[in-house]
């Protein structure tokens, strides 16, 4: 099911942050004014902001955004992510049912599945930034975990690298 690859790469994506060595996590992320540690957060913020769709809260532009009210550490971090897994493995959504977004009436699937790519790019990006680093990550995904979203190719986009 989408929901468990989705709680799959939000697992992923906090094991590679727990790879960051704490001074590499204020980074700034390439061609970005991001670091690190803020796209781990993102990352959490995309997969709690599908629990708020499946609560009843549009998909709004602050849902998409998915900035988080307070940057948390790394094991707050981990901690929130645990909570946001745990609560999504709870969740056997309803794929047809609509859902109102910034772009209008939608389905549960299509917003699940954006909600999944999305983490998915950013946690190729934690990935990249680890190899950067000289750091073998851990908790790479795999072609099969991402196989048929709809990820761009490219781990960044043009000019990024």
């Amino acid at each position: 099911m989408l929901i468990d690859r989705l709680t799959h790469v939000l697992a992923a994506a906090t094991g590679l942050t727990a790879q960051f060595p704490a001074e590499h996590l204020t980074g700034k992320l390439p061609n970005r004014d991001r670091t690190v540690l803020a796209l781990a957060n993102h990352i959490v913020e995309i997969a709690a902001g599908f629990l708020l769709v499946e609560a009843g809260h549009p998909f709004d532009g602050a849902v998409a955004g998915a900035i988080p009210d307070r940057e948390l550490d790394p094991p707050d971090l981990a901690k929130r992510s645990a909570c946001v897994r745990a609560r999504l493995g709870e969740l056997r959504p309803a794929p047809d049912a609509e859902v109102e977004t910034q772009f209008g009436t939608s389905t549960r699937h299509l917003v699940l599945e954006r909600c999944t790519w999305h983490a998915a790019q950013h946690t190729r990006q934690l990935a990249f930034m680890l190899e950067r680093l000289g750091i073998v990550p851990e908790a790479s995904l795999t072609a099969a975990d991402v196989a048929g979203l709809p990820l761009p190719e490219a781990v960044w986009d043009a000019g990024s690298s």
